[in-house]
């Protein structure tokens, strides 16, 4: 399956989803480099503060790109909240505008 281009193509196929999964839609979406795990490690942190669900993922798919063990994910479900929650994210440390 091809990589999903945004976090709406990924909701398309799966209403749940795990964090890298998520996290490589938004950075595409958003033109950035998803490989950064401090950054995906911030995400994750972001999302448990916004009060995202994430359940632990029993299987995770193998993600190429990573030069090192892939970092944890989890699940979460793609709704229209956590969505809005999700597009929140800034990984310049700051609230994503309310525009976003």
């Amino acid at each position: 399956m091809p990589r999903a281009k945004n976090v709406d193509e990924l909701r398309q196929s799966l209403l749940y989803n795990n964090t890298l999964e998520v996290w490589m839609a938004l950075c595409s979406e958003r033109g950035r480099e998803w490989r950064n795990l401090d950054e995906y490690g911030k995400f994750l942190d972001h999302l448990s503060k916004s009060g995202v669900k994430l359940d632990v993922s029993v299987v995770c798919p193998p993600i190429k790109g990573f030069s090192e063990k892939p970092p944890k994910a989890f699940n979460i479900k793609l709704d229209s909240e956590n969505i809005r929650r999700i597009r929140q994210y800034s990984d310049e440390g700051k609230p994503a505008s309310a525009a976003s």
